[in-house]
């Protein structure tokens, strides 16, 4: 199951019924146990356990028909959960590498849910429920983790964003497991500080109407009818990071497709910046790197890292920004 971005980035949702917990910076993976030994898989369902023989080592003894949901994580120099500090060992097939691996840079399995005890299938009864199960599972042990749950998910998202760690994972608390889809009943509200944005519209440099300065940004405002009705709600512009000769070939496309009005809801004031503003059909897609975020929803300094041409602006809001998402 996949979570959704939160509407607001750096806002997870609020109010009864959600549940929050630690957005961990690894690897997602599915553990089962079977006739007395481990079987860890990544998200394509390719069989991982050689790489992590830690892991598989800390769940001797844990009940056969466990199948959990959770995170590979390990930490980096500074103590930190980082996807970077696992990455080298996600393709690692050779038993004798792996070992020498998991003495030098351990890895710990994060779970966060429980699909399926025995032939009796969780899936369909409430996370809540999911959760009391899980916990009912003996997983003090080396190497294995139970994911905490929190009530106040800005309190979380405070201390998450203070700690360096990823980010809050959001999920209704009355939810079902939905394997493979991506739900609403899981909100991500990432710390990364980098995101995804659809142009929505460009503005002239100063002096020389004929150079592209910065672009407006924004994301669907509603992605289930965006596709009929292509609406962005705004994030702000943003006009460093891209190369003179990115920013030409850029304005190029743009220029193929100024419509008369914005595409966002709400619509910019109308500033000196706004009235100067060529409006574009939310076509084209750009990765952004920011500072954090305005109670309002407006990135902070953000720069345009690199054209996104592989990105539609319908995924544009859901779009993983690395494997290790």
């Amino acid at each position: 199951m996949l979570a959704t971005p939160t509407r607001t980035p750096g806002v997870p949702p609020q109010g009864e019924g959600w549940l929050h917990e630690v957005k961990w910076d690894g690897v997602r993976a599915l553990a089962e146990t079977r006739d007395g030994t481990l079987i860890l898989r990544n998200r394509n369902e390719g069989e991982i356990t050689v790489a992590y023989p830690e892991v598989a080592a800390g769940a001797v003894g844990l009940p056969d028909g466990l199948l959990l949901d959770g995170e590979l994580i390990a930490l980096n120099d500074d103590g930190i959960p980082s996807f970077h500090a696992i990455a080298h060992r996600m393709h690692v097939r050779n038993p004798a590498r792996a070992a020498q691996w998991s003495r030098e840079r351990p890895v710990t399995f994060v779970a966060f849910d429980l699909l399926r005890v025995g032939d009796e299938d969780l899936t369909r009864l409430p996370l809540a429920e999911r959760r009391r199960r899980l916990e009912e599972v003996d997983l003090d042990r080396p190497h294995w983790q139970l994911s905490e749950q929190h009530d106040d998910g800005e309190a979380l998202a405070a201390f998450t964003r203070e700690a360096g760690l990823e980010g809050v994972i959001s999920k209704r608390a009355e939810s079902a497991y939905l394997p493979g889809a991506r739900s609403t009943d899981w909100v991500k509200t990432p710390h990364r500080t980098e995101l995804v944005a659809v142009i929505g519209g460009w503005i002239p440099e100063t002096g020389d109407d004929k150079r592209l300065g910065a672009v407006w940004l924004g994301h669907p405002a509603d992605e289930a009818t965006f596709e009929t009705a292509p609406v962005l709600y705004p994030l702000g512009r943003a006009g460093s990071g891209l190369s003179h000769a990115e920013k030409d070939t850029l304005l190029q496309v743009l220029r193929t497709t100024e419509r008369p009005t914005p595409p966002f809801d709400p619509a910019p004031p109308q500033d000196p910046t706004a009235r100067r503003t060529h409006w574009v059909e939310p076509l084209l897609c750009v990765q952004v790197r920011y500072l954090n975020v305005t109670p309002d929803g407006v990135l902070r300094q953000p720069v345009l890292l690199r054209l996104r041409p592989d990105v539609t602006p319908l995924e544009a809001a859901t779009v993983d920004l690395s494997v290790g998402s």
